[in-house]
């Protein structure tokens, strides 16, 4: 089943401004249904379904894009705890309609992730990020931490945003 995780957050399009509310259920819907569009049924890094145990961890937050007035989901990204007190971010998306503003959209959703850990007393915090997109996070002051690595069967680059610290590596996943 899904995750329904109670710190559940989302963000309005870049036009519209960010604003931090609890998603409901229609929306924590097509945030799971974004994630397997993109990461089971386009790029089949998984098989049926991407939802992992830390989905059901409460400590994970789940973020989505709302596009306003409309109040579609448009884009996912998620945080979660892992090991050593380190923070990961993964699972952003932002659906194809979108893809043309997918700086604006992206970028709202990896400043809202980092705005979030941040107010938890997150200190480290990365993602392992396909290698196509590295120049958008690049383009957001992420930096590289060492050589791309394999990650769930394909080649991923760690990164993390200029104001975290650089974990010690190797980092695993979760």
């Amino acid at each position: 089943g899904e995750a329904t995780p109670p710190d559940r957050r989302s963000i309005g399009c870049a036009t519209r401004g960010l604003g931090g509310s609890y998603l409901p259920a229609d929306d924590l819907r097509a945030y799971y249904a974004i994630r397997k569009r993109f990461f089971v049924d386009a790029q089949g890094i998984f098989h049926e379904t991407e939802i992992e145990p830390i989905d059901h961890d409460p400590r994970t937050i789940h973020i989505v894009a709302i596009c306003q007035p409309e109040g579609d989901v448009i884009g996912t990204v998620r945080c979660y705890p892992g090991p050593g007190g380190i923070w990961f971010g993964g699972r952003l998306a932002v659906v194809e309609e979108h893809r043309a503003s997918r700086l604006t959209v992206g970028k709202g959703l990896v400043q809202k992730a980092e705005e979030l850990v941040r107010q938890q007393g997150v200190e480290t915090f990365v993602g392992y990020i396909q290698l196509p997109t590295v120049r958008f996070f690049e383009h957001i002051d992420w930096l590289k931490i060492g050589e791309p690595v394999d990650y769930v069967g394909r080649p991923h680059q760690l990164m993390r945003p200029a104001w975290s610290l650089e974990p010690t590596l190797p980092v695993p996943s979760h």
